[in-house]
């Protein structure tokens, strides 16, 4: 869809100023595509999941099979609580605690769980290019995914929106700019 964004030339530079900041903020709800519909994590499920990852981290003199999946199960939990929380910093923990290589983890979480959930993570984050990747990544173990395909979706989405937005925020300064030359040369006669 093309979007056309007219604006009449400012008088004097504040009201070219408040016009862009309209054009920024109309072309910012034209091209805000929905979420994904991902559940949110509250502080309380947060400190429910550190607190378990604790315990389980607590147990390091039990080296067995069973020891090692609790752990790594407890870990998934905290990074999933991590990534779907929306306190500032929470989305970067739960990509440190995902990092391949970063832990060795047993078989009874997925290599693509552990990448769909740092998608999500860098999406929440607003890192739609890690996001993406993580979710390639994700796909690349199952490709029939469903989640991590709608995910992939609505990345695509925002990556375009942002685009579109950032092109329009251009725009919109290049007129403001050639208002504010314009009224600078008309009063210099």
């Amino acid at each position: 869809a093309r979007v056309c964004v007219a604006m009449a030339l400012p008088n004097n530079f504040a009201e070219g100023l408040m016009s862009f900041k309209q054009g920024i903020n109309d072309v910012k709800r034209m091209f805000n595509p929905t979420r994904p519909g991902l559940p949110e994590a509250d502080a309380a499920m947060v400190a429910d999941a550190e607190r378990l990852y604790a315990e389980a981290t607590a147990s390091t003199s039990d080296s067995s099979e069973e020891t090692k999946r609790a752990h790594d199960e407890a870990r998934f939990r905290l990074a999933w609580a991590l990534a779907h929380s929306k306190k500032p910093g929470h989305a970067s923990r739960a990509v440190e605690l995902l990092l391949p290589g970063a832990h060795q983890w047993s078989e009874s979480v997925l290599p693509r769980d552990r990448r769909y959930i740092a998608a999500i993570a860098h999406f929440n984050d607003g890192d739609y290019l890690a996001a993406r990747n993580a979710c390639e990544e994700s796909l690349s173990h199952d490709p029939e995914c469903r989640q991590a395909r709608s995910l992939l979706a609505s990345i695509e989405d925002r990556i375009a929106a942002d685009g579109v937005i950032g092109i329009g925020a251009l725009g919109v300064g290049a007129a403001v700019l050639g208002g504010v030359v314009a009224t600078l040369a008309s009063s210099r006669r």
